[in-house]
């Protein structure tokens, strides 16, 4: 990492150390998004592909009104996950991985909830009342559900995001200010590859079953409006379970490559 960042080079002495790097943090963003993206393309283009189907079973179900309150229910968190999953793969590109954490794991409980609701019209009654649905009864009523998710699996995932959005010392990075770095904030530093490659994996797992949803939820206007959406969902899928053993992958390989530096050092 460049060890020169907290020093103004502007000549200006109304300038104060520091300012200069705060005004480059977007900057510092666009250059490592270009780097993650570049590294991480099939990702990329696979979640676009999901997002551009929720995008088309949205403007289908625009075309009518909601025609209870389950089905309003399910309208609103459909948009609160979209726009959770779509800003956290923003976060993650971005080598923001801790931001990342936080917002996934929001999507993962707004998805979980969508899921109950959309089968159980008394949750998502219970849900537009006010009432407070803690994710342990989601994740035990998704294992009675006809289209379960089972304990295992969605505990799993809890798990998963509930540890990585508090901060702890696993997960907190080592940023090494005043060990060799002056400035450490925002985008500047490259993000361990190997938390990268395993929340890309979580993440699409988390498109996966969104779009599965979404899909049947909605199947009879998509069939009506878009008739060509679920043979392309279908395709979508299918590339989507390659992608995800190739991000497996790519987290063993990053993995093995950590390891090695550990040892040589």
């Amino acid at each position: 990492m460049n060890t020169d960042y907290g020093h103004s080079k502007s000549g200006n002495p109304d300038v104060k150390p520091g300012e200069k790097e705060y005004q480059a943090l977007n900057q510092y963003s666009v250059t490592r998004y270009k780097e993650l993206s570049g590294l991480l393309e099939p990702y990329v283009a696979i979640t676009d592909a999901f997002g551009k189907l929720v995008c088309r079973s949205s403007v289908c179900i625009g075309i009518t009104p909601p025609k209870d309150t389950q089905d309003s229910v399910v309208r609103d968190l459909m948009a609160d996950v979209f726009d959770f999953l779509f800003e956290s793969r923003a976060m993650i590109l971005q080598g923001k991985i801790q931001i990342a954490y936080v917002l996934a794991r929001r999507a993962y409980e707004s998805l979980s909830l969508l899921s109950l609701c959309a089968q159980d019209s008394e949750y998502a009654e219970k849900w537009e009342s006010g009432k407070k649905i803690p994710n342990a009864e989601v994740r035990k009523q998704l294992a009675k559900q006809p289209f379960s998710e089972s304990a295992d699996r969605t505990q799993e995932l809890y798990s998963y995001f509930s540890k990585a959005a508090h901060p702890n010392r696993d997960l907190v990075a080592h940023r090494f200010l005043g060990e060799g770095n002056r400035f450490v904030f925002g985008s500047i530093g490259k993000p361990d590859l190997v938390f990268v490659a395993d929340l890309c994996y979580r993440h699409l797992q988390l498109w996966f079953w969104f779009n599965a949803l979404a899909g049947y939820r909605h199947r009879v206007l998509l069939n009506k409006h878009d008739p060509d959406f679920m043979r392309e969902y279908l395709l979508v899928t299918d590339q989507a379970e390659e992608i995800a053993e190739w991000l497996a992958r790519q987290f063993d390989h990053f993995l093995k490559e950590a390891q090695e530096n550990c040892a040589s050092t």
